[in-house]
């Protein structure tokens, strides 16, 4: 073999390996930007002292006077607002479109870092009714970036629509997530894995009227709502984290309700100020 031959055979095993280097590199780039497309390794991550989970009573209220605003101003600290008007603690399994975004579920995708299944359907047209929950696709997208490792406290106000859906507070298992307790206790274990540092606060719930009856007297299957605040109560104990018992303590009743719940339901601003007294006693 001439020296031409050999230097052409040379070149030519040197532009295959080449390009065959080149489809490698190519192959990798690919995976890599599909990882982070994946994992989300791409996503800058923000950060709040505070996470305020909660149903309507948080969620539904953008204003000044909004509970995580008047917190953010009483202990001088970053609360991000993460309510869902009428989500629920528990999976209730009839509203799977809403159970989602249930506190269950989304603890589930905190501890995950996944939130895939909320952000494909928040923008579903299950969210007809737009001017109540419209914040509810930013709202997902905003918690998804959140760093939770970095929050020192995350709050829970829910468990109002558990009650008026006739939820029941314990299952076979204690960690059903179809039971009041289950969906706690889940909720909690998520919570506490993604934000080991932080103090976990539950608020039960308030005394309501709905045109059901009162809540201190309407029992739609597992107690009155009552019995629903000393239950949350008990899995407070159990789970060693921070209580607001705002059933008992608010002073909120059949006889003065109107005075601090807008609809019997939901709090007006003196409503939201008695809250808020309640709640900042436990950052000490």
């Amino acid at each position: 073999m001439s020296f031409a031959q050999k230097s052409e055979r040379v070149f030519r095993t040197t532009v295959k390996n080449k390009k065959i280097y080149g489809i490698i590199v190519a192959a990798l780039v690919v995976i890599a930007l599909a990882a982070v497309s994946i994992l989300g390794l791409g996503t800058k991550k923000t950060s709040f002292d505070i996470i305020f989970f909660g149903d309507s009573r948080v969620g539904n209220d953008r204003t000044d006077t909004a509970l995580p605003v008047l917190l953010e101003n009483a202990v001088n600290m970053s609360v991000y607002n993460a309510g869902i008007g009428g989500s629920t603690l528990s999976y209730t399994g009839e509203y799977p479109t809403w159970d989602i975004y249930s506190l269950v579920s989304l603890s589930k995708a905190v501890a995950a870092n996944d939130f895939s299944i909320q952000l494909a359907n928040s923008e579903s047209a299950y969210f007809d009714y737009a001017e109540i929950v419209d914040y509810v696709p930013e709202t997902i997208k905003d918690i998804s970036k959140i760093d939770f490792k970095k929050a020192k406290y995350v709050i829970i106000e829910q468990g109002t629509n558990d009650y008026l859906s006739g939820m029941k507070l314990e299952g076979e298992d204690k960690y059903d997530i179809s039971s009041v307790g289950g969906a706690l206790r889940t909720s909690i274990k998520n919570i506490k894995k993604a934000s080991p540092d932080a103090k976990i606060i539950l608020i039960s719930t308030c005394f309501t009227s709905t045109p059901a009856g009162y809540g201190d007297e309407l029992d739609l299957g597992y107690g009155t709502e009552e019995d629903f605040a000393n239950f949350e109560k008990e899995i407070a104990q159990e789970t060693g984290v921070l209580f607001v018992d705002l059933y008992h303590e608010s002073g909120i009743n059949r006889d003065n309700f109107e005075d601090y719940l807008f609809d019997g339901l939901h709090p007006n601003d003196e409503g939201n100020k008695v809250v808020i007294n309640l709640l900042t006693k436990k950052f000490n």
